[in-house]
């Protein structure tokens, strides 16, 4: 008897500690894949947000975005994480720092040959640094272009105005 509670105590555990959190991760190549992404949310407010791995300010930011999403997620708001990390570090640098983080929505991942095309897509004086993020109201109109990391009161301010 005690040996199958033991078991279901195990079972419970690795059930609880082995899920692994990151649904999809889509892989943006052109302006018509951001385009699609923008119709698909459409009457929502987006923020979009790029970042790497290997960009510190990007990694201190991130549980800031964490907590905007979780507050805001059953209301008219959507949170796009695209990736900029590099292609030969997606599955041992992307995948777990999603999965470490519990992020538990669908992310993506920047894979272009035009990264201008990207850049301008979002704001033409965007220069490529990142952290870089673009706000957009339920119409799908740009209305605040951020570089550099902010934090929770921050987006949450910007949020609230376009709700």
């Amino acid at each position: 008897m005690h040996d199958k509670k033991v078991k279901k105590v195990l079972l419970l555990i690795f059930l609880f500690y082995g899920i692994s959190y990151t649904q999809e991760i889509i892989t943006i190549r052109t302006t018509e894949d951001l385009d699609r992404l923008k119709a698909d949310n459409k009457g929502n407010v987006m923020l979009v947000n790029f970042w790497a791995t290997w960009c510190k300010p990007c990694t201190e930011e991130f549980p800031e975005l964490l907590k905007v999403h979780e507050k805001y997620k059953e209301q008219n708001f959507r949170l796009i994480l695209i990736s900029l990390d590099f292609k030969e570090e997606f599955e041992t640098k992307l995948k777990p720092f999603l999965s470490d983080k519990k992020v538990n929505f669908t992310s993506y991942y920047l894979d272009t040959k035009n990264p201008d095309d990207i850049m301008n897509y979002f704001d033409v004086k965007w220069d490529g640094g990142i952290p870089a993020t673009f706000i957009f109201d339920k119409g799908g109109n740009l209305k605040k272009s951020v570089i550099g990391s902010k934090d929770f009161d921050f987006f949450e301010k910007e949020i609230n105005a376009l709700l």
